[in-house]
């Protein structure tokens, strides 16, 4: 899945010209929490999102009439007291392409701590992409693993295993008893373990997950 599957193709947008009023009543009539910023050509130059609206002179939590901390914080000044969305938005923008997979646009909305991305063709804006529409990707998710009869779950829950975790087929045994999945063998602590029942749950055909597997410190963990 990328993000041109799940994006918001209408995306409303604002002038860097707009009024701060103007753009928080867009956002409140619209029930968004953020509006990409474009220039009079349809580029974008930058976003207004809540964060950007938390520290304005209006909700009088800030006072500027200590000259000093003016000069200290001119930028802080301007963001607080300018009419203006160009002097509030947020720039540069973190955008992501349309060829993305969601899971790095996941991925990178957590890294960065925003709530929504703009996607992009080339350097045209295309839609965008908000925490709401990851999760609706998640509710709409159905386990990416098909797998019939209880040899080929077998191998299945062997093979991801493997690939997703780094387990050793030496190490890791896998049965099925009565449409249930037994996991046997060893691993290095309680997080692989509880890796590895989550990854077998996630074959589908694994009519449960029965976890045996012990946990063994590696010999590193043991030296001293």
């Amino acid at each position: 899945m990328l993000a041109r599957d799940i994006m918001k193709k209408k995306v409303l947008s604002i002038s860097p010209d707009h009024g701060v009023r103007h753009a928080a009543r867009t956002m409140l009539e619209n029930q968004i929490s953020g509006l990409p910023v474009c220039d009079d050509r349809g580029r974008l130059v930058g976003i207004l999102s809540e964060g950007d609206l938390l520290r304005r002179a209006e909700l009088g939590s800030v006072s500027w009439r200590d000259i000093a901390a003016v000069r200290t914080k001119p930028e802080a000044f301007i963001k607080g007291h300018s009419w203006r969305v160009g002097d509030l938005m947020t720039q540069p923008v973190v955008t992501v392409d349309e060829g993305m997979p969601v899971g790095r646009v996941a991925e990178l909305m957590a890294a960065k701590g925003i709530k929504r991305t703009p996607v992009m063709r080339a350097e045209e804006m295309v839609g965008i992409v908000s925490r709401s529409d990851i999760l609706r990707a998640i509710a709409a998710s159905v386990p990416d693993v098909g797998a019939g009869g209880d040899e080929a779950v077998r191998r299945a829950v062997l093979a991801r295993l493997c690939s997703d975790l780094g387990l050793e087929k030496g190490a890791i045994d896998v049965t099925i008893e009565n449409g249930t999945v037994s996991l046997s063998g060893q691993v290095e602590s309680e997080a692989l373990r509880e890796a590895a029942r989550v990854a077998a749950e996630t074959i589908n055909g694994a009519g449960g997950v029965r976890n045996k597997l012990r946990i063994v410190a590696n010999r590193g963990d043991s030296d001293g």
